[in-house]
C-alpha cells in the first residue's frame, strides 16, 4: 500500500441495510483516484474523540474496500458493517456526520492478480462484498465465476452493479451453510482460482475443504480472515500482530 495519507471529509452517510452504513468521503487530494481503483482497499484512519491521528505508525486504522470512485472528484464510497461487530471503525461509522474529518491511506492493491484464468470461485460476506463486486466487474467476461456471499438477512442484499450471477446465502449459520454450499458446487474440470474473505474460523474450514476434498492447489487460493468471531476488531488486530511476530 502506498504510504500517502490524505486528509478527507465525510460528504454523506446513510444506513443502506440493517448491517451496512455507506459513507462517501472526499478530498482535494483525491484527484489521482479513478474507477480503476474500484475493488482496491484503503486504510481508513479512524478519528478518536473527534480527532484524527495522521501518523501512520500510531493511528487507529482499518482496511476498507472501495465500492465506487466518483469520476469527477475522486470521492470514495465505502461500506462499513454495523450492528454485528464491535470496534472503533464500526462505532465511528454509526456516529459519523457530514463534515467530519477522516484520514485515508492508500489505495493498496487487489488481492487477486491473475486475470487470465477461465474459472474463479469467490466467497465472501458483508465485510468483503465490495471486493467481490470489484472482481465480478473486472474479471474476463468469458471466464466462469461462481460467487457466494453470506448475509444475515435478505434486506442486506445489495447490488454489485454487474450482470453476473451471484448467490446470496441468507443464513444465521454460515459456518455450516457456506461449507455445504461449497461442497455442492458443480466444479468444472478446470480448477478455479479462489478468493475468499470471511470470518477467520470459516476461512480455515473452507480452505480445508478446497485443498483436501476438492484438490485445489494452495497456490490457487487467496484467503483472508477479515474478522474473528468472539473478538472485537481491535482484539483481532492485536492477535494477528502477535501471530505474525511469532512466525517471523
Amino acid at each position: 500500500m502506498g504510504k500517502k495519507v490524505r486528509k478527507a471529509t465525510v460528504l454523506s452517510t446513510k444506513q443502506i441495510t440493517p448491517h451496512l452504513q455507506r459513507i462517501i468521503v472526499g478530498s482535494d487530494e483525491f484527484n489521482d483516484l479513478s474507477a480503476q481503483y474500484i475493488g482496491n482497499y484503503v486504510k481508513v484512519l479512524i478519528p478518536q474523540n473527534g480527532l484524527v491521528d495522521f501518523n501512520i505508525k500510531t493511528t487507529c486504522m482499518r482496511s476498507y474496500t472501495i465500492r465506487h470512485v466518483d469520476e469527477h472528484t475522486g470521492a470514495l464510497t465505502l461500506d462499513f458493517v454495523i450492528n454485528m461487530h464491535q470496534g472503533p471503525a464500526t462505532n465511528w461509522a454509526k456516529e459519523a456526520k457530514v463534515g467530519d474529518e477522516v484520514g485515508i491511506a492508500g489505495p493498496g492493491p487487489k488481492k487477486l492478480d491473475n486475470y487470465d484464468h477461465s474459472y474463479y470461485l469467490l466467497l465472501g460476506d458483508l465485510t468483503s462484498v465490495n471486493a467481490i463486486k470489484g472482481y465480478v466487474q473486472q474479471l474476463p467476461i468469458n471466464a466462469k465465476i461462481d460467487a457466494i456471499i453470506h448475509a444475515p438477512t435478505k434486506d442486506d442484499v445489495i447490488s454489485l452493479d454487474s450482470s453476473r450471477d451471484v448467490t446470496w446465502l441468507i443464513t444465521n449459520n454460515p459456518d455450516t451453510d457456506m461449507i455445504n454450499a461449497l461442497k455442492s458446487l458443480p466444479l468444472s474440470e478446470q480448477q478455479p482460482i479462489v478468493f475468499m474473505a470471511l470470518e477467520a474460523g470459516l476461512v480455515r474450514k473452507a480452505k480445508t475443504i478446497l485443498t483436501d476434498e476438492l484438490a485445489i492447489p494452495r497456490s490457487q487460493i487467496v484467503a483472508s480472515g477479515y474478522w474473528k468471531k468472539g473478538l472485537d476488531s481491535e482484539a483481532y488486530k492485536l492477535k494477528r500482530q502477535h501471530t505474525a511476530a511469532k512466525n517471523s
